[in-house]
């Protein structure tokens, strides 16, 4: 298994941990109302370091950072909506910052930061319980090793 996918399996293993949340889907956009609150793993996107030297051709190593998006999503009849998704973001950011098992997927075992939050709630948007929080998770990419 490649780097990306290996992280992007544990990402989902950390939100199955995560408290009071029933479901952990990846890149399923539509969670029935009954299997809520669930958590969404988006792959999301990545980009390589502009810094990698160009002689290493296409062959060599790179330094990649991806940012998958977590997707928090409460049910509609959610009270106090904003406070609920803001315990489970704290929740989520502290179970993805400290899993030693992520940390050592990534570029020197450095880890995830947190990336940006955006939630469903503002105006003229929706007020239903949903908040993306996305990660940078630095790797290598070694073609070789695919």
């Amino acid at each position: 298994m490649d780097t990306r996918e290996a992280i992007l399996v544990r990402l989902v293993a950390i939100a199955e941990g995560i408290d009071g949340i029933r479901y952990v889907y990846r890149n399923n956009m539509r969670p029935s109302e009954a299997n809520l609150p669930a958590i969404l793993v988006l792959d999301g996107d990545e980009a390589g370091n502009e810094n990698d030297p160009n002689n290493r051709g296409s062959r060599g190593p790179r330094r990649m950072t991806m940012t998958p998006q977590m997707l928090i999503v409460l049910p509609e009849t959610a009270e106090d909506v904003g406070t609920v998704l803001n315990a489970y973001r704290a929740k989520l950011i502290k179970a993805v910052a400290t899993d030693t098992g992520l940390a050592a997927l990534t570029t020197n075992r450095i880890g995830p930061w947190l990336h940006s939050t955006q939630t469903s709630l503002a105006w003229g948007r929706s007020m239903l319980g949903e908040m993306g929080v996305a990660f940078a998770i630095p790797y290598y990419l070694d073609p070789a090793a695919l």
